[in-house]
């Protein structure tokens, strides 16, 4: 039964697991890569034996490949992984659903990717590829400039993007906020980093505290290197971010008790740009931060929301009301049906 992974979808019922397991294996693969196949056992819950026999016959359909520190992915392998999901979409009626979130988040478009990033380790990795994917149709050949913000799913995301994505094009990629306080693998500037060598680009980084007074904003607004980030910022064509939970994201910036005491009193239910919002889409607190302001979004050609996990969808919904009509929403099925539905199961 040597068949593709494209062809098994197409194939007896009987297949189906078959196609299943070896779809899930090159998602760790992606993921998790480069990886052993002893680790690769224990996270898929198999023994070596059957897991070899499944990685002799991806790498025979070149869908992935050996280092000397594991298995990686190819890019005809990235190629399968997103003809699983097209697939997927198809039997699930989720082309349906995107379109109904669309609507209902009255945005340019939601696309939606399987399981909850709550639940599962490695669905949000997807989104890198999504998102790659999406930007590589979308996209002219040339120059252009990617702002991105920090935070682990900015982080997801930018280690997963498709190098295929810099074929006939130059990436200049810009951190969009600074991060002094926060771990160093959630800074804009290093996620801003991961991204330029994923895509073989530049990097311009933006030394900044995240959080700053009044009177240090205005002053780190004149030094030359900040102003030099700010402009490529006001360039960019694409932005690629994520919303936060409230009070999660309060904490996380260092706010006092009286600051969080003002976002409870508000009601505030995301995060986003420094910018606390509540369910109606109204900023009930907003810190002085330097670099993408959420006014700046409504001049990007392709701003992108990219947030998965049921957890986020009160966060998602709410910052529709905010967002440019031109927002695209990368999201995945626990979201989505908790935005539509209130559930997501």
């Amino acid at each position: 039964m040597d068949h593709t992974l494209q062809q098994i979808s197409e194939v007896v019922p009987e297949l189906l697991p078959i196609y299943l397991r070896r779809i899930d294996i090159l998602h760790w693969i992606h993921c998790k890569g480069p990886i052993g196949r002893k680790q690769l056992a224990e996270k898929l819950n198999m023994t070596e034996r059957p897991l070899r026999t499944e990685s002799e016959f991806l790498k025979r359909q070149q869908f992935i490949y050996s280092t000397s520190s594991g298995m990686k992915l190819t890019p005809k392998g990235e190629e399968a992984l997103l003809n699983a999901q097209a697939i997927w979409k198809k039997q699930t009626s989720v082309y349906e659903q995107e379109m109904l979130l669309k609507q209902t988040l009255s945005i340019k478009e939601a696309k939606i990717v399987s399981g909850n990033a709550d639940y599962s380790d490695y669905r949000s990795h997807e989104m890198g590829l999504q998102v790659s994917n999406y930007l590589n149709q979308q996209l002219d050949l040339g120059h252009h400039i990617i702002a991105i913000t920090g935070g682990t799913t900015m982080l997801d995301v930018a280690k997963n993007f498709s190098k295929g994505l810099s074929h006939g094009r130059h990436f200049t990629v810009v951190a969009a906020r600074g991060g002094f306080g926060d771990q160093l693998a959630a800074q804009a500037n290093t996620i801003s980093d991961i991204l330029a060598h994923q895509l073989n680009g530049a990097n311009m980084s933006l030394y900044t505290p995240e959080k700053v007074s009044e009177e240090t904003y205005r002053l780190l607004l004149t030094e030359p290197s900040i102003q030099e980030t700010l402009t490529a910022l006001n360039q960019a064509d694409v932005l690629l971010f994520s919303v936060g939970d409230a009070l999660t994201m309060a904490k996380r910036r260092g706010l006092d008790d009286n600051e969080i005491n003002q976002i409870r009193e508000g009601k505030a239910v995301g995060e986003a740009f420094g910018c606390f919002y509540n369910e109606e889409g109204e900023i009930v607190y907003r810190l002085p931060r330097i670099g993408m302001q959420l006014k700046d979004l409504e001049h990007i050609e392709l701003p992108i929301l990219i947030a998965g996990g049921a957890s986020k969808a009160e966060a998602i919904k709410a910052f529709a009301k905010l967002a440019p009509k031109q927002l695209v929403l990368f999201t995945d099925k626990g979201a989505s049906t908790k935005v539509l539905y209130g559930e997501s199961h």
